[in-house]
């Protein structure tokens, strides 16, 4: 429907219905504009009514509702006829929108047409707002009249509803019951029928397959009778198997199947024994062959050996009678032994050789089963044995005859020894018994000592001897008393020495008394020197002395200059003790080599104690030097505790920084690189932690939100119910034991106790413990100089900037698994699969989280297994809603259990001179977590001391298993 008034500045006025919603709702009603469908629209009314409405209008058409755009109809317009009554011709039928004639007036400000009742002919008096209210007013009172009405029909059906659902509901509860009843009636009936059917079914089924398990096991000897007895039950009982027809018909023929197959089983195996007893005999035979022809050269082995002894026997059967002969001839003769006992060894040795080679081969072959019980001794063994014994006894018998061969030979050498000797003592003799008359008479004893023995004998010694050698009835020394007369002379001889030595030992006591007070001298000098080094020992002992009590309160910048001092003034007291040594050991010096040795026991007394006070002023620069290191030490450690509590804080803001930021650790590293060269510097590093927030939110859970998910959890039972309970059964069983005897009386007294034993266990147990606080963040100030010896501690040897890898070890976060406990696939603990168990000591990469999982209440956290070869990542348990604590915040530091040494290379693992050695209960940082060295096999990792900043490899676990560093 439309009505269209005259253009207006070159524009149609056009006034339309627009009945299509398919648009959307909005977009139905009444439009005013220049074109149907326009896109160019002036205003819009939502009403659906036939006529234009007056009023309500939307200018423009997506606008608020101006009140003062109000339409009148033109003079002429028609009114409304009766219902019923035909329009007249060219007037469209009721309930269709009508033609609207416009006024013309002043146009408004906006562009719309004057037809709309802006302005119009004098005396015209506006009724259109009137109207209009009159109309919402009828409108009003109809529609709440009629909802009345609808209202009250509604109830009448209702009611009525409710009576007649009523009575179906009573009358289809009769028809439910009697259905019912009559269906229980047959369901008994069907099931009784059923019951003797499956009884029957039953018998059949179990009569027929006890058959078919007789096939399944049938041998091939009865296999033909149970196949017929198979076949005659299933002719007579298999129609009584009703629905279990089908299936034990298939069970039969499976039977049979499987009889089939074990009984050509069967008969391929007694096939196999068959041949394999065949294999066996010839086996037998083949070894019995080769072992006879073992046996047979062994024994001509044997036999060569034996007659090698004979011929040992022969040879050094004449040397026990050759005594008397020359030592030439006994040699000779012991040679041959020698030779024969040689050759006799080595057949002996052809043949254990020859028993050690073939040993193994020359066994019975293989016995063919006897009666159970009766051990059968194989000929092979025997024959073997009585060879081992021959074999052992030629080997005795060669090793006696040539150790009596040596013996003998011993005795004929020393033999001929003494009568060459006598010989040569007899010619001597007849050389000075000029006389001939076979006794030396005194002229001739003079001769003989002065010649012979270097010695001058007058007439009152010569008496001496003479009455000590010669007989009153003897005319001089007889050749059987010549013994006595060089003992006699000797005995002279030695008497002179002993003056001549007496003589200069008392001229060298002279020069060595001279000798000793020079030495007193050098000493007492040496003396005033260490008086002098002692009061410097004391003044280095004021200075270090005191460094004990001060190594925990001191300032960690002055302890390395207080250490240095005190090294200073021990290397000072070093050496002067050097040139005290220097003093001790010249004091020897200077004097006659050949007075040296009766010099050095005088020296050794004299500077004792000299060398005493240089050895206790040698412990004492021991001690200082000892506690300027453990100073230096204590600084160290403590430097470097003071550097690990900056650098957890550092990384713990950076890792803030970028969770706040959403920000991945690479992501982080080119935020914290300005210059984008793919290394940090010094500036770099100390402007990004200068700029960021450092107030450290926890990471972890909170103490009160752990405190309260342990309150929240499922309460356990309380022990006190349990202990009234147990009270209750003790009295209950007390009252019976008023009518039982002694005996019973003490047995129950003795289960009681072990009640009351019970009990106290499950109070033990009961007893909450304290639950283990998270420890607090440790926090840092971050200033500019903290921030400068982190950065340097951070780099690796010979750089000036930290790398990549560096930065994203170092802001990783690590957790230590302190209790063991499971890693899932999902943040929820409940339906997630396990991926893998976490043992106690393994270090877990953190790569997500914590978060509060919501159905257990307790913190998850998602990470990554160091170490392990599968890169095993899911969520973890940080601490349970009772307070267990599973991880701990960790995992880089490591503590050394066992002394070991540093080396420069993961392959080095035993260094000649390691990097340096490492302390039991020293401290490391972690710079490559543990690998395994191919070639060793052990486990390595490289690693920094935070004590002095040393880096180099490490073995974790030795050989033996033997753990040499641990996390902390």
């Amino acid at each position: 429907m439309e009505a269209r008034s005259p253009k207006v500045n070159g524009l149609d006025v056009m006034l339309y219905f627009w009945p299509d919603d398919r648009d959307g709702p909005d977009f139905c009603g009444w439009w005013f504009g220049p074109k149907v469908g326009g896109d160019q629209v002036w205003a819009y009314h939502s009403e659906k009514a036939p006529t234009p409405p007056l009023s309500g209008w939307k200018v423009p058409y997506d606008g608020p509702v101006d009140n003062t755009f109000i339409l009148q109809p033109a003079s002429g317009y028609p009114k409304q006829q009766p219902a019923g009554y035909p329009p007249p011709y060219g007037q469209p039928a009721p309930g269709m929108p009508q033609p609207v004639a416009y006024g013309y007036g002043a146009p408004p400000a906006y562009g719309v047409p004057p037809a709309y009742g802006y302005g119009g002919p004098p005396g015209y008096e506006d009724r259109a707002p009137e109207r209009a209210r009159r109309e919402d007013r009828r409108r009003d009172e109809d529609d709440r009249r009629k909802k009345d009405e609808d209202g009250k029909e509604r109830q009448r059906n209702a009611e009525e509803g409710r009576k007649s659902a009523a009575k179906r509901k009573e009358e289809d509860a009769a028809r439910k019951k009697e259905q019912e009843q009559k269906q229980k009636e047959e369901a008994a009936k069907q099931k009784k029928d059923l019951e003797e059917k499956r009884r029957q079914e039953q018998r059949s089924t179990l009569a027929i397959r006890r058959v078919i398990q007789k096939v399944r096991l049938a041998s091939p000897e009865t296999f033909e009778e149970v196949q017929k007895e198979l076949q005659e039950i299933l002719r007579v009982e298999l129609e009584n198997t009703g629905s279990q027809k089908e299936r034990i018909k298939e069970e039969s023929e499976k039977g049979l199947e499987q009889a089939m197959k074990r009984l050509d089983s069967i008969r391929e195996q007694r096939q196999k024994e068959l041949d394999k007893k065949e294999a066996e005999d010839k086996k037998r035979q083949e070894q019995q062959a080769k072992t006879d022809e073992l046996l047979k050269e062994l024994s001509e082995l044997v036999e060569a050996a034996e007659i090698g002894v004979a011929r040992l026997k022969e040879l050094a059967a004449p040397l026990s009678e050759k005594i008397e002969d020359s030592v030439k001839e006994v040699e000779a003769c012991a040679l041959a032994v020698e030779e024969a006992g040689s050759d006799a060894k080595t057949a002996t040795k052809a043949c254990t050789d020859f028993i050690m080679v073939n040993g193994n081969d020359i066994k019975d072959s293989a016995p063919i089963p006897a009666i159970p019980g009766v051990q059968v001794t194989g000929e092979t063994k025997q024959a073997l044995g009585k060879l081992l014994q021959r074999i052992n006894e030629c080997g005795k018998t060669a090793e006696s005859l040539i150790q009596a061969a040596r013996g003998a030979k011993e005795q004929a050498v020393r033999r001929a020894f003494a009568r060459q000797k006598t010989k040569e003592m007899e010619a001597m003799f007849a050389k000075y018994d000029r006389d001939k008359d076979n006794v030396l008479s005194q002229a001739e004893v003079v001769t003989y000592a002065k010649k012979e023995m270097s010695v001058n004998v007058d007439k009152a010694l010569l008496d001496k001897v003479w009455r000590c050698t010669v007989d009153a009835d003897e005319r001089g020394v007889s050749f059987g008393k010549m013994y006595l007369l060089n003992a006699s002379i000797g005995i002279v001889r030695e008497m002179q020495r002993n003056e001549r030595r007496k003589a200069a030992r008392i001229a060298k006591e002279r020069v060595l008394a001279g000798l000793r007070e020079k030495v007193r001298a050098k000493v007492r000098e040496a003396d005033r020197f260490a008086l002098e080094f002692e009061k410097e020992l004391r003044a280095m002992e004021k200075v270090v002395a005191p460094l004990f009590g001060k190594a925990k309160t001191a300032p960690v910048s002055e302890m390395e200059e207080e250490a240095d001092r005190c090294d200073g003034l021990v290397k000072a007291c070093r050496d002067t003790e050097e040139k005290m040594r220097q003093r001790v050991r010249s004091i020897p010096l200077g004097f006659d080599k050949k007075y040296e040795d009766d010099l050095r026991e005088f020296v050794n007394i004299e500077t004792k104690p000299l060398e005493s006070r240089v050895g206790r002023a040698d412990l004492r620069l021991i001690r200082a030097t000892n506690l300027s290191r453990l100073y230096r030490e204590q600084g160290w450690r403590r430097r470097a505790q003071e550097l690990e509590v900056v650098r957890s804080f550092a990384m713990k803001v950076a890792r803030q920084f970028a969770r706040l930021n959403k920000l991945t650790y690479e992501e982080l590293f080119g935020h914290v690189d300005s210059d984008g060269d793919g290394a940090l510097d010094e500036e770099e590093f100390i402007s990004f932690f200068s700029t960021i927030d450092k107030d450290v939110k926890e990471e972890e859970f909170e103490p009160q939100e752990l405190s309260a998910a342990a309150e929240e959890a499922e309460p356990e039972k309380p022990v006190q119910a349990s202990l009234e309970e147990a009270d209750n059964e003790a009295a209950d069983e007390s009252n019976v034991t008023n009518n039982v005897s002694p005996v019973a009386v003490a047995a129950l007294d003795q289960e009681a106790a072990g009640r009351l034993q019970a009990i106290q266990a499950i109070m033990l147990q009961a007893t909450p413990k304290p639950k283990p606080k998270p420890k607090p963040v440790a926090k840092a100030e971050l200033t500019a100089e903290e921030l400068k010896s982190l950065f340097r501690s951070i780099l690796e040897p010979h750089e000036v900037k930290i790398s990549r890898e560096v930065f994203l070890r170092i802001v990783k976060a690590y957790y230590k698994v302190v209790k063991e406990t499971p890693m899932t696939e999902k943040l929820e603990v409940n339906g997630s699969q396990t991926v893998h168990q976490l043992k106690v000591g393994e270090i877990l990469e953190m790569l997500e989280g914590p978060e509060k999982e919501t159905s257990l209440k307790v913190f998850r956290a998602r990470g990554k297994v160091v170490g392990d070869e599968t890169d095993k990542e899911g969520w973890v348990t940080i601490a349970g809603n009772q307070g267990t604590i599973f991880l701990q915040e960790g995992g880089h530091l490591w503590k050394v259990l066992r002394q070991s040494e540093l080396s420069e290379t993961m392959e080095d693992t035993q260094p000649k001179a390691g990097v340096r050695k490492v302390k039991e209960g020293e401290v490391l940082e972690v710079l490559t977590w543990p690998k395994k060295d191919e070639e060793s096999g052990l486990m390595r990792l490289r690693v920094r001391a935070k004590m002095d900043g040393v880096i180099g490899w490490m073995t974790q676990i030795s050989k033996d298993g033997t753990v040499i560093a641990d996390p902390i």
